[in-house]
């Protein structure tokens, strides 16, 4: 499997060569975080999901030659995901009913800045939780995130509800130690965690 550090220049220069395995390895860091953060905006999962493509749509087509690193690819994705939200707003005629939604003040930079950094702590996340193994992924998924009750968990996958209760202790422990300062933040998107 194709795996460069993302961080280091030999991944950049890949990126800039129009190398496919490159562009699915950024794909994969930012895509999660992205949509999140496009969802914030436009308050439309699907939507946001949307524009999130079309981005690195753009950004495949485009001339990648004037990123000297990963950081400055970020921005451009992050500003270019906001752009195309706020467009998007803008478009469908409903910019000032969000805008009056969500607050004059919520709209400026610090607004943006606050649902990067949350978008960047649900990516962090998520690559943990895909760390787990595969029985303990799926058991905390279903418990966290789809809300599932321990019951029909133990049932649809024909196991005790002990082994669930272990393995979602396991899942914790491991997030808890893997996530550092971060786990206090779990909290905020798996209430019950």
């Amino acid at each position: 499997m194709y795996n460069i550090d993302i961080q280091s220049p030999e991944f950049v220069k890949c990126l800039e060569q129009g190398k496919q395995e490159a562009f699915q390895q950024l794909f994969e860091t930012f895509h999660k975080a992205l949509c999140f953060f496009a969802a914030r905006i436009v308050r439309d999962h699907s939507e946001a999901e949307d524009i999130v493509q079309d981005v690195f749509l753009s950004f495949w087509k485009m001339d990648r030659g004037g990123f000297p690193n990963v950081k400055t690819i970020k921005t451009f994705l992050y500003n270019s995901v906001q752009h195309r939200c706020l467009n998007y707003l803008r478009d469908l005629e409903i910019r000032d009913r969000n805008y009056k939604n969500l607050g004059r003040e919520e709209l400026d930079e610090d607004y943006f800045l606050c649902q990067q950094i949350r978008a960047d702590v649900v990516a962090e996340l998520f690559g943990a939780i895909d760390e787990l193994p595969d029985r303990c992924k799926e058991i905390f998924k279903r418990s966290y995130v789809d809300g599932q009750e321990d019951r029909k968990i133990a049932e649809e996958l024909n196991i005790s509800l002990n082994t669930i209760k272990t393995q979602k202790q396991r899942a914790k422990s491991y997030l808890r130690e893997r996530l550092g300062d971060l786990f206090v933040y779990v909290g905020m998107f798996f209430p019950g965690l």
